[in-house]
């Protein structure tokens, strides 16, 4: 397959080369979409279950936490095995795709320096495999929904935009943090550690309610509006549309900084990495 090579060197960063970046990358989708794969598979290689292992470990998690942790909160088992179900994966998916987006052009080092492949190539690969591992995290949710609490009704359908909104994100994202991380090293430990800290203060394992410091915790955490345009939907068959806002404004912004910040540094990421 042939792939024209980024424009690098003394080629100014002007938005059309970024442009043009991208669109070679969207147009080579058979590129990504096998390094995406043979990532997952370079993970379970010489595994019996293989990628099963994603929703096993997924779902016995989530296990443990509600048998432990429901018995101290005041909702139903039902619903705080929901709540726990879908914001655990949805979080799972955001810290996993903020990691990797760090990591993304540090982990094809070897192609950066052997090859000319664009850029995006590498973004939407590390993009791709996160929503592959998050597919089969979406089995054992969908499975969790079999026992919602509520009955169904098409407010769930909201759910589908939430997926888009978090798709922008994840791209947006690896766009932002990847040439930031080459360029500073110490920011990919700064934004590990910091995602750690976040699972603790974003109501995952516990229900923050209406009032308190745990409630005016949820509101000031964007992650917090990032699980209630998915969970709510889908567990109380409501639309926060002060999250959806929030979220909204955050990949508006994200995406016109990860614009800026890939076509500054897109000439510097081969001498950086």
């Amino acid at each position: 397959m042939s792939v024209n090579p980024p424009l690098r060197g003394k080629t100014p960063s002007s938005p059309q080369a970024t442009l043009r970046d991208w669109s070679q990358a969207l147009r080579s989708p058979a590129l990504w979409m096998n390094l995406a794969l043979e990532d997952l598979r370079d993970r379970y290689r010489r595994t019996v279950l293989g990628v099963a292992w994603i929703a096993i470990s997924f779902a016995l998690f989530v296990g443990v936490k509600v048998l432990v942790f429901g018995q101290m909160s005041a909702a139903s088992t039902r619903e705080f095995a929901i709540f726990v179900t879908i914001g655990f994966g949805a979080w799972s998916f955001i810290s996993s795709m903020v990691t990797d987006a760090c990591g993304a052009y540090l982990h094809s080092r070897a192609w950066i320096l052997g090859t000319a492949v664009p850029y995006p190539v590498y973004l939407l690969q590390a993009t791709l495999r996160n929503w592959m591992v998050f597919a089969l995290v979406m089995l054992v949710m969908a499975i969790a929904l079999l026992w919602k609490p509520t009955p169904w009704t098409p407010t769930a359908l909201f759910a589908l935009p939430a997926l888009l909104a978090y798709f922008v994100t994840s791209v947006w994202l690896s766009a932002l943090l990847a040439p930031l991380c080459v360029r500073y090293h110490d920011l990919l430990h700064a934004v590990q550690t910091s995602m750690r800290l976040m699972f603790f203060i974003t109501p995952i394992l516990w229900m923050p309610g209406t009032n308190g410091m745990l409630a005016e915790l949820a509101r000031i955490n964007p992650m917090t509006h990032y699980l209630a345009i998915l969970r709510d939907p889908l567990l109380y068959n409501t639309v926060s549309f002060a999250s959806w806002e929030v979220v909204l404004a955050i990949n508006a912004a994200g995406l016109l900084f990860g614009s800026l910040v890939y076509a500054s540094t897109r000439q510097k990421v081969a001498f950086w990495i």
